[in-house]
């Protein structure tokens, strides 16, 4: 008999999350939802940030297709953009005639989501509870909407309101204007994201005199220059910032390089800098954009004016992303920071290589450092080494030392971040990694003596989150099956690291893994027989999450998985592949019913199937013919989480009955053939070792003071 009581007390104790949170309330369901245990759970997710306790976008599509459950009253968030190919968004509910949304307090609406931002507007008070709104990818379409929205008398309600991210470029759309009126009572607002323009208007207008965080998107000098003299700047304890103010977009197609420095952005950086007071500040994030495999916005003098400022000394948490700079600049930001104040650091993709490593042992000691994040830069061995063994950071929580992931295998690539198993060895043995809880080391060139070096540490005797995506790994022993990581790892992503059926097979024959709840295997070789050992693993009915998406999965081992009885606990199954998968399902193939019974996984909320195309973000099927798609989507006793994909799916690329290309021998024979040549597997090790070598060039050329970005000009013709 399951003791309930006790597994909803183990989540309640755990660290809280989203997935987290979606497992309690399963339990919940299956337990009967006594009234004693939802009081207990209602009591004590108090505690639990609102926006970890979300209703993701498949609860909402099953919503719409007729199913509820009794735990939405626990719901506080809702996330209403689909984060899958092929999936039409849920609509806004209607808190008139959806009660289940009554105690909704955060909207996350999602991009260029100019229908739910409609519907919201619409409905706004009756949203009661509401008190954070997020949307990003506005358009100068939506000004009309953003009139309406800034008239609303419920905003005043509104503790956070984003209409921009900083993650936006705004190199297509321009922004409309939010410009509420000045003659009411002041609001309750604490963050907002905001054009400067607007952003100015609003700390002006005497409405939010409570404003504590922004972010906000500058595009020009002026803007820079109207948002430093805005005396409000000075009551700001949080502030994101992206300067927009130049273009170029200039890049090496699929090869690193430096980036593109935005004179405008430096000069716009330097205005604002020079002349903002920022008194209260203790959190500053500035940020550039993509652009290929580099990156473009401010550089050296922007960063320079941040320093001048001396703002960066009172700072507890600060993060730079995205923008060309480089080792020297990386270094002054060090010497400029408090090293005894500040909490988190964030330094992502601005071209760091080893010399930084050396600049974070010149400071020597971090003694209230919970989060470095150093991700898609160029550090090698020897700077992870360093940072290991010669930094002092005795509370550090959470390390990412990760490369850029690649997207999808078989139309993106890996940009390493060339630490390789001698780093990974460093921080498996490292003084501070007692302490670690969160460990990403995806996209850093390890092989399998990496992956062992992690998983058989003593030292890492807290670590419950481990990144090991994108990886040449290429075999799991079967020693780990009794690693020390076992006895504390909650979350392993292991998508894309080259691991088949014998692999799967020695993963399976860990018995014990108490903590264990989330396993990515996407974009490995998973056939019949690693389906046959992950439906007999041990640890499998403890899972919450299961992502096998693009593997070479047939009948025989979904029906294996489907008929094992061991996923009662099962919320999130991806078993999706891409059209290139060289051994995809056929478009006529039925998907065994077992893997469609409510029984098989009987707390499943999001289930992934057929076949999509990664490159052009279309759905080609459902994994099921018409006819039987159709009569499952209308049917009262379909599984909620089947019912919410195939009522959501979008048809207009979808061809379930397509059986040209199955039943035709000439033309499945080529079909075949050309898989064969376009599946990223069949040359995974040879690209893996060509992007590692190209990591480590790269890494030398910056160090060597070789920028070789932007080229020369072409000459003159006369």
């Amino acid at each position: 008999m399951i003791d309930y009581d006790s597994e909803i007390q183990r989540i309640l104790d755990g660290p809280p999350g989203k997935l987290a949170f979606r497992a309690l309330c399963a339990a919940l369901v299956r337990a009967g939802c006594p009234e004693r245990l939802v009081s207990l759970c209602d009591e004590r997710l108090a505690s639990w940030p609102d926006r970890v306790r979300e209703a993701p976008s498949s609860w909402l599509a099953a919503l719409e297709a007729g199913h509820t459950k009794p735990t939405w009253e626990l719901v506080r968030s809702l996330a209403l953009r689909s984060p899958r190919i092929g999936i039409v968004d849920p609509v806004l509910p209607d808190p008139r005639s959806r009660s289940e949304v009554g105690g909704v307090t955060h909207l996350g609406l999602g991009w260029f989501a100019r229908d739910q931002l409609a519907a919201l507007v619409e409905t706004m008070e009756h949203w009661e509870a509401l008190r954070s709104i997020q949307v990003a990818g506005l358009t100068d379409r939506d000004g009309e909407l953003l009139t309406r929205l800034a008239g609303h008398g419920s905003l005043a309600r509104l503790e956070s309101l984003d209409l921009v991210d900083v993650r936006e470029d705004m190199w297509h759309f321009e922004k409309p204007p939010f410009r509420p009126r000045g003659e009411q009572q002041p609001w309750r607002l604490r963050h907002a994201g905001l054009r400067a323009p607007d952003l100015v208007h609003l700390m002006r207008s005497g409405l939010v005199p409570h404003l504590r965080s922004a972010d906000v998107l500058v595009c020009d000098l002026d803007e820079a220059k109207d948002l430093a003299d805005c005396a409000e700047l000075a009551g700001l304890e949080r502030l994101a910032i992206g300067f927009r103010c130049g273009k170029n977009g200039r890049q090496p197609l699929w090869k690193p390089y430096f980036g593109n420095v935005i004179d405008q952005d430096d000069e716009a950086c330097e205005a604002f800098f020079a002349r903002a007071d920022l008194a209260s500040l203790r959190g500053l994030t500035v940020r550039g954009t993509a652009m290929g495999l580099g990156r473009e916005g401010l550089g050296a003098r922007g960063i320079d004016a941040v320093i001048g400022s001396g703002v960066l000394r009172q700072l507890t948490e600060l993060t730079l992303e995205l923008l060309p700079v480089g080792d020297a600049v990386i270094a002054g930001v060090l010497e400029s920071l408090d090293p005894d104040r500040v909490e988190k650091l964030k330094l992502a993709d601005l071209v760091a290589t080893d010399i930084t490593a050396a600049a974070f042992a010149g400071v020597g000691a971090f003694p209230r450092l919970r989060h470095l994040d150093l991700s898609r830069n160029r550090l090698g061995a020897k700077g992870a080494q360093q940072l290991a063994a010669d930094v002092r950071m005795p509370v550090l929580e959470h390390l990412d030392l990760s490369g850029r992931k690649s997207g999808s295998p078989y139309y993106g690539r890996p940009d390493v971040q060339p630490v390789g198993d001698a780093g990974a060895a460093a921080w498996a043995s490292s003084p501070t990694a007692g302490t670690l809880t969160h460990l990403n080391m995806a996209a850093t060139g390890l092989s399998v003596d990496g992956l062992t070096a992690l998983l058989t540490s003593e030292a890492l005797h807290r670590l419950d989150s481990l990144g090991l995506a994108c990886n040449p790994v290429g075999g799991w022993p079967a020693h780990l099956r009794d690693a020390p990581l076992w006895r504390t790892l909650r979350t392993v992503d292991a998508a894309d690291c080259g691991l088949g059926d014998e692999d799967v097979e020695a993963l399976a024959a860990t018995v014990s893994a108490p903590c264990l709840h989330s396993v990515s295997l996407a974009y490995n070789s998973v056939g019949s027989r690693g389906a046959r050992a992950l439906a007999s693993w041990p640890v499998l009915p403890q899972l919450w999450e299961l992502d096998l998406h693009d593997n070479l999965l047939t009948d025989e081992g979904l029906d294996a998985l489907a008929s094992s009885g061991a996923v009662p606990r099962l919320l999130e199954l991806d078993l999706e592949q891409d059209c290139w998968n060289a051994r995809a399902r056929g478009h006529a193939t039925h998907l065994p019913a077992r893997l469609l019974d409510q029984e098989s996984f009987p707390s499943l909320d999001a289930v992934h199937l057929g076949i999509v195309d990664e490159y052009h973000g279309a759905r080609y099927t459902s994994g099921l013919p018409a006819d039987v798609r159709q009569e499952l989507a209308s049917a009262r006793t379909t599984p909620p989480a089947l019912a919410a994909f195939l009522t959501h799916i979008d048809t207009e690329e979808l061809d379930d009955d397509r059986g040209g290309s199955d039943t035709d021998s000439d033309s499945a024979a080529e079909l075949d053939k050309e898989r064969a040549d376009r599946d990223f597997r069949t040359e995974r090790a040879t690209r893996h070792a060509e992007f590692i070598a190209e990591a480590q060039d790269f890494a030398r050329r910056m160090i060597e003071g070789d920028i070789g970005w932007p080229p020369p000009p072409p000459p003159e013709t006369a």
